[in-house]
């Protein structure tokens, strides 16, 4: 099965990778950004969005998505961009396939095994969402308020819901696979592989996913890699400084 993916504008192909619990719609701010030059691809990543749903999901898996996908669309290398999971699938895609990506960039994400996050209770808040009684995303917000305080959280998780043809709500995406594969997802190091290619790594000034402590473990796999810091912003660094964030994506972009 191919990875389902809206497409904007033509030219270069750069195949973008959302985060967990997200989709290719997180993303179409950028994709308008960039569709006058590059070709947009905004991938759902399995269990996400109108692609497939499977028990299955770890980086090797979803490395043979991504390559199904790209030769489906017969792309030639092809410029690889993922955020936080979707940066850990490109990161593992590289390595595995490293002669196949031109460039990849990954957005506040390191290949280390990752501990303790945020997600574990945010799954065990989701699983508490009952979508008989929940009707409209301000029900949501509401019933959300009593775990989750920040409001930028809560309108993400609203935003991602989708009405069913029976007109009720639910999430875009598969919350029992994504527990189920959580520990393949976040707490199993990025390792076995080596990518050669330009890598550029771009960290949130007030995010704790990329440090600049993790740069050890960057190299051993992406010897070319670059770090930035992109100044006033957290995890989603794309919503939180978009002019700095596409600046820096552009350089990276026009270096041959």
């Amino acid at each position: 099965m191919i990875l389902n993916s809206n497409i904007y504008g033509s030219g270069y192909p750069i195949l973008v990778f959302h985060g967990l619990f997200g989709s290719g719609k997180n993303w179409v701010s950028f994709a308008k950004e960039f569709a006058s030059i590059y070709q947009i691809h905004l991938l759902d990543i399995r269990n996400h969005g109108n692609s497939f749903y499977s028990d299955k999901m770890n980086y090797e898996i979803i490395s043979e998505d991504i390559l199904e996908y790209i030769n489906y669309y017969k792309l030639n290398h092809p410029i690889l961009l993922g955020h936080s999971m979707g940066g850990r699938a490109v990161m593992k895609f590289s390595i595995k396939y490293p002669i196949i990506p031109k460039k990849i960039i990954i957005v506040d994400i390191s290949p280390k095994a990752y501990s303790n996050t945020d997600q574990e209770k945010i799954i065990r808040i989701l699983k508490k969402v009952d979508f008989n009684i929940i009707n409209t995303r301000k029900d949501l917000d509401f019933f959300l308020k009593t775990w989750i305080y920040d409001l930028k959280i809560r309108s993400f998780f609203s935003k991602c819901t989708n009405r069913q043809k029976n007109g009720k709500l639910c999430f875009y995406f598969s919350l029992s696979n994504i527990e189920k594969n959580y520990n393949f997802l976040i707490n199993q190091e990025i390792k076995n592989g080596l990518y050669h290619g330009p890598a550029l790594f771009l960290r949130g000034e007030y995010s704790n996913y990329l440090s600049y402590e993790d740069c050890n473990d960057i190299r051993k796999l992406f010897p070319k890699f670059k770090i930035c810091t992109i100044k006033k912003s957290d995890h989603w660094i794309h919503i939180d400084n978009p002019y700095e964030f596409y600046k820096k994506i552009n350089v990276f972009l026009k270096k041959t």
